[in-house]
């Protein structure tokens, strides 16, 4: 199983957060793009995960004690995958607590021997995959409004699909206190 480790948004975020996710969809020329139901900020991906080791990780997760605190959304931007191709993103601003957190799930997963990318930490919610624009100031014209978030738990993800549809399911989760 695919497994990530993610913070997840209560309902009114999500719906702000969508709504903008649609203002993008309206104005791009196609692309693949979240689900309402799969929206979260990724704090690590992992990829395929033995069920016994999944075990493990959720057993390590659960020995991080860490405070709920906020954070907040920035600007729409995208990493460009080809030349017209791009992953279209809501940014998230620079956090020292969320990059606090980020840094303990990875000590604590490394700690299992866990293979995973350490590359630098770039938080963002993704809207699309493969989304073409006609101009990469399109994105100026959708109205993005800083959101303050609060992580009040570490969900463990499973990435699975079921008829078709990519989904993610919660498996577990640590509350932050």
């Amino acid at each position: 199983m695919r497994i990530f480790i993610a913070l997840l948004f209560d309902e009114p975020v999500k719906n702000k957060i969508w709504d903008m996710l649609n203002e993008v969809e309206e104005i791009a020329e196609k692309g693949n793009y979240s689900r309402y139901e799969n929206l979260h900020l990724t704090l690590l991906y992992l990829g395929e995960t033995s069920q016994e080791m999944l075990g493990k990780i959720i057993a390590k997760l659960k020995e991080i004690k860490f405070k709920k605190f906020s954070y907040q959304t920035g600007h729409l931007d995208f990493f460009k995958k080809a030349k017209t191709k791009k992953i279209v993103y809501l940014s998230v601003n620079r956090s020292m607590t969320l990059e606090s957190l980020q840094h303990l799930v990875c000590v604590k997963l490394k700690e299992l021997n866990i293979d995973f990318h350490s590359e630098k930490y770039t938080p963002h919610i993704t809207f699309g995959r493969e989304v073409s624009l006609i101009s990469d100031d399109d994105l100026q014209m959708v109205k993005t409004v800083p959101l303050e978030i609060l992580a009040d738990r570490i969900s463990i993800m499973e990435s699975t699909r079921i008829d078709g549809q990519l989904t993610y399911i919660e498996l577990d989760n640590v509350p932050l206190n």
